[in-house]
């Protein structure tokens, strides 16, 4: 299964925020209490739109990533894999991609962070060879160290 990363054009703002809104909405209500204005206010201010990328299969929308260049690593904001898509190694190919594309601009490692109650993403990175740095309130931050990558065989 071979996908592309296509980036989200401004056009398509409507569009991403309702993929946003399906992937993170009963997290961030959970924690926070879900509002549509301050979301798009949030986005539109905290995120630049090159950082967000469709993650296509054959022309079709399966999901969304957002991260950013920092120092010398990316930072993944999101990544989001549409649930009539998700179990299928979406996930993992567009990470290990990303990882991939790090290492060929020498950045040497990948971070993130997590709602601590979405313990199935912390176990997905966890399976990748991500290590939690520290866990505050209702985060928890996560890093890999490229040269410490699992293979996809081993996280099998």
């Amino acid at each position: 299964m071979s996908f592309q990363l296509e980036p989200i054009l401004d056009t398509e703002a409507e569009l991403k925020f309702h993929a946003l809104k399906q992937g993170l909405f009963e997290h961030v209500d959970a924690v926070f209490g879900w509002n549509d204005d301050f979301q798009k206010e949030r986005m539109s201010q905290e995120y630049q739109t090159d950082w967000f990328y469709w993650i296509k299969r054959d022309k079709t929308r399966v999901g969304l990533i957002c991260f950013k260049p920092y120092d010398n690593a990316y930072h993944v904001h999101l990544l989001l894999v549409f649930p009539e898509c998700q179990n299928q190694g979406v996930g993992q190919q567009v990470m290990h991609a990303l990882h991939q594309q790090a290492r060929q601009q020498l950045r040497d490692k990948v971070t993130l962070s997590s709602f601590v109650r979405n313990r199935k993403a912390i176990q997905f990175y966890q399976r990748l060879g991500y290590t939690i740095l520290n866990q505050e309130d209702d985060f928890v931050s996560m890093s890999l160290t490229l040269s410490q990558e699992i293979t996809s065989k081993e996280a099998s």
